[in-house]
């Protein structure tokens, strides 16, 4: 399942009837609410959708990752002593 940001712009914080009606939708587990304006979840996306529309100040995010570049060194060819040893 896919994984969402759910942000907060109302006043205030998170209120936790809304933590609570979001963790109580099917198939839905919120996976991080350590902040006080974001939550991350993993739910179907139509559901959530439905579900913020009846919760004013909130904004759905799908999460996206960006892999890590690979800084590791590469042989791009091999040195010059290793091929004249294999024809000798």
């Amino acid at each position: 399942m896919p994984h969402f940001i759910l942000r907060y712009r109302g006043p205030g914080s998170v209120q936790p009837e809304h933590v609570n009606r979001i963790s109580s939708l099917p198939n839905t587990a919120i996976l991080d609410s350590s902040s006080d304006r974001m939550i991350l979840v993993d739910a179907p996306e139509a559901q959530l959708r439905a579900a913020l529309e009846e919760m004013p100040g909130w904004t759905l995010i799908p999460e996206d990752t960006v892999p890590l570049p690979d800084h590791r060194k590469k042989i791009l060819r091999p040195p010059a002593d290793a091929e004249d040893e294999g024809h000798s």
